[in-house]
């Protein structure tokens, strides 16, 4: 009885190797395209996530950034990709709302698989350290009194950063000159340095410079003040309540990438951010781990891009 228990054992762990193969490229290194660039949210949280991943699945995990047209280069050419698993997305919010304001070659519900949904970033209103704008509400008595003329950075046409303002140009009853940027860490150093009035970013792009006095955050653009940034109030508490435009960040494969794949990434990827380094990471960076599995990121991804419409519908964003 003994020698078959062995046998048996000996022959499903001979077996084991070849079904991961069926379902997964044997030996391939998986890529995850971050669509930001080097610094941003997804771009943190993904190179966080990789280290994890690569271990449990036991292959390479690479992060490489493609920035430009906000967002647009690189999840195209992940849409473009093998549908294999072996490449990835790491995006947020700018993935639904880019197609909102422009024509996009691919369709943010129907051209991808949804992995995860692991995090969760606040935006900020900041301005340099330097600034005369002590406040929010000197920007917008500055902004009434020159209608056009204060510039705010955002990480491009469409993306999170941009409804944002728009909304908040749209509730205050300002006008702002649009700066659009490729990626939110020169926003954050162009504001620090003077050479832009405003930067509307993600807390992981402003944060390091917000604590080194580089920069001076005005607003919060969640309902909720951030655990990061306790002292400084919401956009909603200083006199425009409804207001609120924060940035889930996500993980996407291409359209057409097989169940079994899917299944077994979102299985390793949700571990990875229910990990306690993942955790820190966000809780250093002031972000929320905010975690959704593959099916549940894909039943809300109409709805998501819905939201997404309506708020640019109020905000009056567009192409520019």
């Amino acid at each position: 009885m003994q020698r078959r228990t062995l046998t048996l054992a000996l022959a499903l762990a001979a077996l084991a190797p070849t079904a991961f193969a069926a379902d997964f490229p044997d030996g391939k290194p998986i890529r995850i395209v971050v669509a930001t660039g080097v610094g941003s949210g997804s771009d943190l949280t993904a190179r966080q996530i990789a280290v994890g991943l690569g271990k449990e699945l036991n292959t390479p995990v690479i992060i490489e950034n493609k920035t430009g047209a906000g967002g647009v280069i690189g999840t195209d050419y992940v849409a473009k990709a093998a549908p294999d698993g072996t490449t990835l997305l790491g995006t947020y919010a700018q993935h639904y709302t880019n197609q909102l304001v422009q024509k996009t070659p691919y369709d943010a519900v129907k051209d991808f698989e949804p992995i995860a949904r692991i995090a969760n970033s606040a935006l900020v209103i900041s301005v340099a350290g330097s600034s005369p704008y002590r406040t929010l509400k000197d920007v917008i008595e500055a902004a009434k009194q020159k209608p056009g003329i204060i510039t705010y950075g955002s990480s491009g046409n469409g993306t999170t950063s941009h409804m944002a303002a728009a909304l908040f140009e749209h509730m205050a009853g300002i006008r702002l000159n649009h700066v659009p940027y490729k990626a939110p860490g020169q926003v954050a150093l162009d504001a620090a340095a003077g050479q832009i009035d405003l930067s509307f970013n993600g807390m992981s792009s402003v944060l390091p410079l917000i604590k080194g006095g580089r920069l001076r955050a005005l607003a919060v653009t969640t309902p909720q003040r951030s655990q990061s940034l306790p002292d400084v109030p919401t956009v909603a508490e200083l006199g425009y309540p409804g207001y609120e435009a924060a940035s889930p960040i996500w993980i996407f494969a291409p359209r057409g990438t097989p169940q079994a794949i899917v299944s077994k990434l979102s299985e390793a990827v949700v571990r990875q951010a229910q990990s306690q380094g993942f955790r820190e990471l966000c809780l250093n960076q002031g972000l929320e781990v905010d975690i959704q599995d593959a099916a549940t990121a894909k039943a809300a991804g109409p709805g998501e891009l819905e939201k997404w419409r309506k708020l640019m519908s109020v905000a009056g964003a567009k192409a520019e």
